[in-house]
C-alpha cells in the first residue's frame, strides 16, 4: 500500500489508444482533454475527495444519480435546497427487473466544500451506471449539468436492461465518452471512481488548457507524477485489475 494518504499521476492529454484502450467505461478519442488520477486506499476515500475537489477553487460539485422504482412511484413535490431536478418516467424495456417498471432522476448541486464532498461520497458506497459528478463554476448555468447528465440516463438503461453481449458493452462506451467530452465542452470538470480494486480514489477530467492548474492544485503536498512515471503508475493499478467505475 503506498505509504502517504494519497498519489497523484497527470495525463495533460488523455492517452486513447494506451490507457484508453484498457479502461472499462470509455472508448474512443476525448478531444483536447487532460486527466488527473489520484489513487488512494479504499479506506480513506471519503477523506481524499474531501482534501482533493475542494482544492480546485471551483464553486460547485453537480451530481445525479438514478434508481429504480415500482409502478406509480413518483418523485416528492418538495424541492430541497440542493435539487435542480427531480423527476420519474417510464423505462425504456423492462427484460430485467420487470416490477420496476420507472426510473428515477435526481439533479443535485452542492457547495465544493469538505463538509458537502463528504456527503457525496457517500453515495459511492456501490459502483454503478447509476452515479455521475463533476465539479463546476458558480458562473456555469445549472442546466447545462442537467443536459450532460442527461446522457448518463440512457447508459443507465442500457446497462439494466439487456444482456451483456460486445454490441452493448460498446454502446455504453461510447456513451460514456459523449458524457464526458461534453461535459467538459460545457466547462465541468467530470469525475469518474475508481473502482476500489486494488485502489479508491478518482479520474478527473479536464480541458487541456486548464491541466496544468489543475494538476498543480490536486497533487499540492504529496508525491505527484507525470510523463512515462506517470503512465507506469497508471498501468500498474490497471494490471492489478484497477478499472475507472462505471459511471
Amino acid at each position: 500500500m503506498m505509504d502517504e494518504r494519497y498519489l497523484v499521476a497527470g495525463q495533460p492529454h488523455w492517452d486513447s489508444e494506451g490507457i484508453g484502450s484498457v479502461v472499462s467505461p470509455l472508448d474512443g478519442p476525448l478531444g483536447d482533454v487532460g486527466a488527473v488520477w489520484v489513487f488512494c486506499d479504499p479506506s480513506e476515500e471519503r477523506d481524499v475527495w474531501a482534501v482533493v475537489l475542494p482544492a480546485l477553487h471551483q464553486g460547485e460539485i453537480f451530481t445525479w444519480s438514478a434508481k429504480l422504482r415500482p409502478g406509480g412511484w413518483e418523485p416528492p413535490v418538495e424541492r430541497d435546497e440542493r435539487s435542480l431536478l427531480w423527476r420519474s418516467g417510464e423505462r425504456a424495456a423492462t427484460e430485467q427487473f420487470p416490477g420496476l417498471p420507472r426510473v428515477e432522476s435526481r439533479y443535485q448541486v452542492f457547495p465544493n466544500t469538505e463538509p458537502a464532498v463528504r456527503e457525496v461520497i457517500g453515495s459511492l458506497g456501490t459502483r454503478s451506471s447509476g452515479f455521475a459528478c463533476a465539479v463546476g463554476d458558480r458562473e456555469e448555468p445549472r442546466d447545462s449539468w442537467i443536459q450532460s447528465a442527461q446522457i448518463m440516463e440512457s447508459h443507465f438503461s442500457l446497462s439494466r436492461d439487456f444482456k451483456n453481449s460486445m454490441d452493448l458493452e460498446s454502446r455504453r462506451r461510447r456513451i460514456a465518452s459523449l458524457y464526458v467530452r461534453f461535459s467538459v465542452e460545457t466547462g465541468f470538470f467530470p469525475v469518474i471512481p475508481l473502482n476500489k480494486h486494488p485502489h479508491g480514489g478518482l479520474v478527473l477530467f479536464c480541458p487541456a488548457e486548464s491541466y496544468p492548474d489543475v494538476f498543480r492544485r490536486m497533487a499540492s503536498g504529496v508525491t505527484a507524477l507525470e510523463g512515462s512515471d506517470a503512465t507506469q503508475r497508471i498501468n500498474d493499478f490497471l494490471g492489478q485489475g484497477g478499472d475507472l467505475a462505471y459511471l
